[in-house]
């Protein structure tokens, strides 16, 4: 699939991934560099991809040529894995929706080992078949395609319009096929007080929320199983628990999809 956009001739997107305007926009990856203090110690540049006892193992950050191997190594098996163990604190959004998409196609459980942080939980955990968590799994979100507050110099913002329209586009598209609210991602930035501004400015903010599962499920994000049939987090990694602020869903919210469209 190719697609031009006006104001980017001769910029080619292809296979659902911007070639050109990642590496312009590598440092808007969803998946920030302050969300390494989640994983354990630097996941995301202790990169592996892999398939093993059976499970398809990816760790740290989420990235084309990953999601190459990873999708080669799942063609090329002959007993095919059907579930995707995975630690990461996010990456580029396209190379995510890449990912999801695949697992959707392939109705593959994803398990998460550790955490799965921006946009691995917008778009990896909600498009599995059977999704598992440990008692100590790391849910974390913090934006997706659709956030306002985006920091973008005036020289790039013709380009980075361009770029985010179509990751826009794309997110709508996934959200509905996975049948997902699109507000997922971005409901907890509407929860934001003047207080957390205040600390975050300061650098001793949250790095972002999670939701419960009953209020994940309102959002279209259903099996769920527990694999040791509890899943608490905050218990077992305490040091962790004043980073991740947990978001109510109002009462007299209302599911939809295609909430958010371009014409």
């Amino acid at each position: 699939m190719k697609m031009s956009f006006p104001g980017l001739q001769g910029v080619i997107f292809q296979g659902g991934l911007v070639k050109y305007l990642v590496l312009i926009f590598s440092f808007l990856v969803i998946g920030c560099a302050n969300l390494k203090i989640i994983g354990e110690s630097d996941q995301n540049t202790e990169v592996y991809v892999g398939i093993k006892n059976g499970n398809i193992i990816y760790q740290g950050e989420i990235t084309e040529t990953s999601n190459n191997v990873i999708f080669s190594l799942f063609n090329d098996a002959e007993l095919k894995p059907s579930r995707l163990v995975i630690t990461s604190n996010g990456g580029e959004i396209g190379a995510e929706m890449d990912l999801g998409r695949w697992v959707k196609d392939n109705k593959l459980d994803v398990e998460v080992k550790g955490a799965c942080a921006s946009s691995c939980a917008n778009y990896v955990f909600p498009a599995a078949n059977t999704k598992y968590l440990r008692k100590d799994s790391i849910l974390i979100w913090h934006g997706g395609a659709w956030q306002s507050n985006w920091r973008i110099t005036e020289d790039n913002r013709e380009s980075f319009n361009a770029y985010i329209t179509l990751m826009r586009k794309m997110e709508t598209h996934f959200y509905a096929d996975i049948g997902v609210d699109n507000l997922l991602t971005t409901y907890g930035q509407s929860k934001v007080s003047f207080w957390d501004y205040i600390q975050n400015f300061f650098g001793i903010g949250t790095v972002g929320y999670d939701y419960s599962l009953a209020d994940l499920q309102k959002f279209g994000v259903a099996n769920i199983e527990l694999l040791d049939e509890e899943w608490d987090w905050r218990k077992y990694r305490p040091d962790r628990a004043n980073l991740v602020k947990r978001i109510k869903v109002d009462d007299d919210y209302k599911f939809g999809l295609n909430r958010f469209e371009i014409n």
